[in-house]
C-alpha cells in the first residue's frame, strides 16, 4: 500500500545525508578560512541572506516556515560543527 512512497522517501533520505555531510565538510572548510582571516564562527547577515535565498527556490510558499526552521537548525548545527573544529585545534 504504502510501499512505494516510502521507497521514496528512503532514497530522497539517502540524497539528503549525503548532501548534509558534503554541506558539513564545506562548512570546515568555510571555518578554517575564517580563522586564517580572524573572523567569527557566526555571521547573522549571512544566515539571513541563506535563508531568504532558499526560500526564493520554494514552489510552494506554504513550505516557508518549516523551510526556515530547517535552514535555522541546520546553520546552528553547522556553528556548532565548526565550533568543535576550532576547539579540536
Amino acid at each position: 500500500m504504502l510501499s512505494k512512497q516510502r521507497e521514496k522517501i528512503d532514497q530522497i533520505d539517502k540524497e539528503l545525508v549525503r548532501l548534509f555531510e558534503e554541506r558539513m565538510q564545506t562548512a570546515l572548510e568555510v571555518v578554517a578560512i575564517k580563522k586564517e582571516h580572524g573572523l567569527p564562527v557566526l555571521d547573522s547577515n549571512r544566515e539571513a541572506q541563506v535563508i531568504e535565498k532558499v526560500c526564493s527556490y520554494l514552489n510552494d510558499e506554504t513550505l516557508r516556515q518549516p523551510l526556515t526552521e530547517l535552514y535555522t537548525e541546520m546553520m546552528r548545527l553547522s556553528r556548532a560543527h565548526q565550533q568543535k573544529q576550532l576547539d579540536d585545534e
